[in-house]
């Protein structure tokens, strides 16, 4: 398999990238609003709580909790996100991920991707299905730090 080199700009996700996403528990979300400046956003689920929905397109699930909220409400103003997957276990190897951001309820998500339905894992996570979807198109993605992925 051939090397990524650091800081090599993709606007894809490739086979390793996916594979690294989908191990990931966690993940820091930035975004901005031109009248309020910047906030990052810490989210945490289960391994595998973000879903490759295809090479330029993921999403995780948002249960209506507040801790999304100004995230949710900046990316209704304004779409572009920012993501950061790191591993400290494993050298904190670091995944930026950049692109433009939506919001879709859960009953439209599910409607456009039949796998999720399919999931017995998915409405486990906080015992109760999400209020709605954070889905982002991905324009760019690199890796920040050497390592394994």
């Amino acid at each position: 398999m051939p090397t990524l080199s650091d800081n090599e700009v993709r606007t894809e996700l490739d086979d390793r990238m996916q594979l690294f996403v989908r191990r990931q528990e966690m993940l820091f979300v930035a975004t901005g609003e031109p009248e309020d400046g910047h906030d990052c956003t810490f989210v945490t689920g289960g391994a595998g709580f973000v879903r490759i929905l295809s090479v330029n397109r993921l999403a995780w699930p948002e249960f209506d909790d507040a801790t999304l909220s100004d995230a949710i409400s900046d990316i209704e103003r304004d779409p572009r996100v920012s993501l950061l997957f790191v591993d400290f276990a494993r050298g904190a190897v670091g995944l930026h991920i950049n692109g433009k951001a939506k919001i879709l309820d859960d009953d439209a998500m599910r409607r456009a991707y039949h796998a999720l339905n399919l999931d017995p894992t998915l409405d486990l996570v906080a015992e109760r299905r999400p209020a709605r979807w954070i889905t982002v198109y991905v324009e760019s993605a690199y890796i920040s730090a050497p390592g394994e992925l």
